[in-house]
């Protein structure tokens, strides 16, 4: 399962169609060079891939407000929202994003994911230590032994270079893509997105799938 976030552009929400990515997301929050707004996102191309908002500061019910004005299937949750709010966002539509260095010990992240077993559908281990789309990866021999309560997308500086070794080493259910596949930010190239998912493929399009989401 292929994510490209960070889109901000019509042709490249095209070429994602072209490439058969699955997810593409869409970053609401100002600070960001990627940033959108929900009339932006409602009026770009819509395709087969389902479409994922990214939300940091937001209410839960701004949350909902804005994926029902930008047509949204999915809220991707990157500002540390509680269960109670992934619930009244509606768990079937929550991505619940985690930072593995912000453990000390990773038995610690395991644990906080287990409580949100219900919460979601599925979790994302960022890089970094907050937001994203920093191009800093995680260490992927330290995520291949992590125990999961759902499926699990890995993200952080993917691209060309190290996408292949992040399969391998990680067997993610899916990957997300952003600043490793452009040309500046919000900018995506065609040839890094293209290379990126021909590596994919080499490795047999093996994104091995743990649980399939509900």
């Amino acid at each position: 399962m292929v994510k490209v976030c960070g889109l901000r552009r019509p042709e490249d929400v095209r070429l994602c169609e072209v490439l058969g990515v699955d997810w593409t997301g869409f970053i609401f929050y100002p600070p960001s060079p990627r940033n959108v707004s929900p009339e932006h996102v409602a009026a770009l191309p819509r395709g087969r891939a389902a479409r994922v908002g990214v939300f940091v500061l937001q209410s839960a019910e701004e949350v909902r407000e804005i994926m029902d004005r930008a047509e949204l299937d999915l809220a991707q949750l990157h500002g540390g929202q509680d269960r109670r709010f992934c619930e009244h966002v509606g768990p079937e539509r929550v991505v619940k994003v985690f930072w593995p260095l912000r453990y000390a010990d990773l038995a610690d992240l395991e644990r906080d994911m287990a409580t949100f077993a219900t919460s979601c559908r599925a979790v994302l281990l960022d890089a970094g230590t907050a937001v994203g789309g920093h191009g800093v990866s995680l260490n992927f021999a330290a995520m291949a032994g992590l125990t999961f309560p759902r499926p699990w997308l890995l993200a952080g500086g993917l691209g060309p270079d190290n996408i292949q070794e992040a399969v391998l080493r990680c067997r993610p259910w899916g990957v997300d893509l952003n600043s490793g596949v452009e040309e500046a930010p919000g900018r995506k190239s065609p040839v890094l997105l293209r290379t990126v998912l021909e590596k994919i493929k080499m490795d047999g399009g093996s994104l091995t799938v743990h649980h399939e989401p509900q």
